[in-house]
């Protein structure tokens, strides 16, 4: 699990902006401290589980096992614990948005348990960028607003565990909706939307987050910190709470419709991550589809479906936007020419590297360097 947890941990890097080994040198020494500071002080990782039968069940479930009472819809981490703290807005029986801002003393595993609730629609912003980790069936993913992870949409029967490291600031927002009444302000077309997510009862779903999603956040997050009791703060926050909302549905239909979907089991998910994994470490020099589908168990129609499916892309499309990724990582160095770049992430043909790098940026990786 550790070793997977570090491939992934690599991938996150291209991102972000720094190399694997930086970044795993900075997680071991969060690590080694956070171990440090635990047997000095005796201390034991703390574990909270929830889970969202009701709309509003979150915050209630947190603040019951850390012994504490909510006021005015908040409550303060104890000192003991960390710093920060936690914070919602039920605006009726269909809607509810909860954010938290912590950095905890102690390290902590908080796990979201299966819900027979299967109308709850939970829609997870991850707004910090280093340390947290999410185990989803048998893979971990580092997890952060940077990475592809930035959203993380499951239906509300699948079980999530999340780490949650000490001494890094965490920072999240979730948003929860009945299906019910979110499908009340759809028109019934054939698409993502109308296909899958009403009709299936077992998905998940990741998707980075936009610019325009940033500036909602932005303000979602000035009304909890600073502006919560103004006049207009209850109406701007459910305001903004449907616009995010709103961004994230119009990224979903972005994703091509599909007449029919395939049921995702739980052996189908762990090897669909299995190949999601095998790309990642092999983008460069890609492996066939059938190995692809030989390692996945499944036949390579039901592999191509499924895999875009649920990552929102083909196998394809996502070994080229982690190529496109690292290029853009490696120029981003100035330490290479384009060339140089376009041999390293696999193309021998400078034009095509060039054309492909156009279609995915929108400019020329000889345009894209000059800006840098």
């Amino acid at each position: 699990m550790r070793i997977f947890a570090l491939k992934t941990l690599a991938k996150t890097c291209i991102v972000v902006g720094c190399t694997p080994r930086q970044l795993k040198y900075q997680l071991d020494d969060w690590k080694a401290n956070t171990y440090l500071r635990m047997i000095k002080n005796q201390i034991k990782p703390m574990k909270i589980e929830f889970c969202l039968d009701k709309i509003d069940s979150f915050l209630p479930s947190i603040a019951r096992q850390l012994g504490l009472q909510i006021k005015n819809n908040s409550f303060a981490l104890p000192e003991k614990l960390g710093k920060g703290f936690f914070t919602q807005a039920v605006f009726n029986s269909n809607l509810a948005i909860t954010y938290y801002e912590i950095n905890l003393d102690i390290p902590s595993t908080i796990i979201r348990h299966k819900s027979a609730n299967s109308d709850i629609l939970p829609i997870v912003f991850w707004l910090s960028n280093a340390g947290v980790t999410q185990e989803l069936n048998t893979e971990t993913k580092i997890i952060g607003k940077n990475t592809p992870n930035g959203i993380f949409f499951p239906s509300n029967n699948m079980e999530t565990n999340y780490t949650f490291p000490a001494g890094i600031p965490i920072k999240n927002i979730a948003v929860y909706i009945h299906k019910t009444w979110f499908k009340k302000f759809l028109n019934p077309q054939n698409d993502y939307i109308n296909n899958y997510i009403l009709r299936q009862n077992n998905y998940f779903l990741f998707e980075e987050i936009n610019f325009a999603m940033e500036e909602v956040i932005t303000d979602i997050e000035a009304i909890f910190k600073t502006k919560v009791n103004d006049t207009l703060a209850p109406l701007n926050l459910y305001v903004d709470t449907l616009k995010l909302s709103n961004l994230f549905f119009e990224k979903i239909l972005q994703r091509k419709s599909e007449n029919t979907f395939v049921n995702i089991k739980p052996y189908d998910i762990q090897n669909l991550f299995k190949i999601k994994g095998i790309i990642s470490d092999n983008y460069i020099d890609f492996p066939t589809m059938d190995y692809l589908s030989k390692e996945s168990h499944m036949n390579e129609r039901k592999l191509q479906k499924l895999f875009k499916q649920v990552f929102g892309e083909s196998i394809y499309q996502f070994a080229l936007s982690l190529k496109m990724r690292e290029a853009k990582r490696l120029l981003q160095s100035k330490n290479y020419s384009v060339s140089e770049v376009g041999y390293l992430v696999g193309y021998s043909n400078l034009s095509h590297f060039s054309q492909k790098f156009r279609e995915h940026v929108g400019i020329s990786p000889k345009a894209y360097l000059t800006s840098l």
